[in-house]
């Protein structure tokens, strides 16, 4: 139960939200993006640009990490690899010429400075103004669609996006921007219930760029979701040699570790995680639960993950309950009430929370406290019955 909990958390984390964020911070925790490419940071995490987190029904269980936003970015390897029309680069004699270039230029440097700090509206009007110098220019194209796709324009950004593929796929003269081109346009894919072609996209950009690392990160979450481990498992190991420093690429490797039954190699990756930033939330949280799994409630190592991760992000639902309910468990009811009334606060609509409060004020001979929280998973048990008959 406590695992399924963890894969609705990365589930989540493969929901895409469409309010992206943007494009900054170099390595903390997270560090994403391989050859300079830039982050965009969701919430509390941060990722590559180009990735999307999709296919997901994560945190249907209780909202205690919030609603994870997809990230979406331009690439800056892909900005500088960008060829300029060779009837406009080296121009001497026609001066209008240049002097179109050099505005044209400045106008798409522009949208992508307006990307970086979440001006999605300035970029999207400035890409825009650079399509209408140069339609047909693949790069203002992608900007212009991870503009219209954070503004919620999907439709959109997918005929921008298509745009940009078909005249890349013609012209194969830059590859990695062809290859974040398909990532957006797999996620959007996603977001259009069309699995398939999302991790065909997905597949076509590794298969461009191998070293891609948000295309592997990606494709991985697609095949976790979609019950396909074994291969799920590879990408992650592939995103993890890509970007060993990248934290959230373990968490996902040793998420899918778990699901298979590999709780050793899972706990290499979570320890991993805590050997990189011992203050990762996720690292901390993944360790502690899997070790009260494999080596029981007395686990000393496991209680102390946990506790870590609760006081890193009170915030985690999973943390809460499983150190409520471990903590119950060893008669330690007086330290576990703390934990279950905030796992409580986080899913009022799940009964577990309150059936541990039950039995935690039972033991400390707290019958009315504990009539009570009897009382309130009975009506929830019966609103579910309800709603069933609907």
């Amino acid at each position: 139960m406590l695992f399924k909990w963890r894969v609705v958390q990365i589930a989540r984390h493969l929901i895409i939200c469409r309010k992206m964020l943007l494009l900054s911070r170099a390595t903390k925790d997270r560090a994403f993006h391989h050859s300079g490419q830039s982050k965009v940071k969701i919430g509390s995490i941060d990722y590559p640009i180009g990735v999307m987190r999709f296919f997901g029904k994560r945190f249907r269980k209780s909202s205690a990490a919030g609603l994870l936003c997809v990230q979406m970015s331009f690439f800056s390897a892909s900005f500088a690899q960008t060829k300029t029309p060779s009837n406009i680069s080296v121009v001497t004699s026609a001066r209008p010429s240049i002097s179109k270039q050099q505005d044209f230029d400045e106008i798409r440097k522009k949208g992508f400075a307006y990307a970086k700090t979440k001006d999605w509206e300035l970029a999207n009007s400035a890409f825009e103004t650079a399509l209408q110098i140069k339609p047909k220019d693949p790069l203002s194209l992608y900007g212009k669609a991870l503009a219209l796709f954070n503004l919620q324009h999907t439709s959109d950004a997918e005929t921008k996006l298509d745009a940009a593929i078909l005249i890349l796929s013609r012209t194969k003269d830059n590859d990695p921007l062809l290859a974040d081109s398909l990532v957006l346009s797999g996620v959007i894919a996603a977001v259009q219930n069309k699995r398939s072609l999302a991790v065909e996209k997905l597949e076509k950009a590794i298969e461009l760029v191998p070293g891609h690392f948000d295309a592997n990160l990606s494709v991985g979450q697609a095949y976790f979701e979609n019950g396909q481990i074994d291969k799920s498992i590879a990408a992650f190991r592939h995103a993890v040699s890509i970007q060993p420093g990248n934290l959230k690429a373990r968490f996902f490797l040793a998420t899918a570790l778990e699901r298979e039954g590999n709780s050793r190699e899972a706990l290499k990756e979570y320890s991993s995680m805590l050997r990189i930033s011992p203050t990762s939330v996720e690292g901390n949280l993944g360790l502690g639960v899997l070790l009260l799994k494999t080596d029981g409630d007395n686990s000393v190592d496991g209680l102390k993950a946990l506790q870590r991760a609760v006081t890193l992000d009170n915030q985690l639902y999973e943390g809460q309950i499983t150190l409520g309910r471990t903590l119950v468990r060893l008669n330690r009811a007086t330290e576990a009430i703390e934990h279950l009334k905030k796992a409580a606060e986080m899913a009022p609509n799940n009964p577990e929370p309150h059936f541990q409060l039950a039995i935690a004020y039972r033991k400390l001979g707290r019958r009315a406290d504990a009539d009570t929280e009897t009382e309130i998973v009975k009506k929830i048990h019966e609103s579910r019955r309800e709603v069933s008959k609907i």
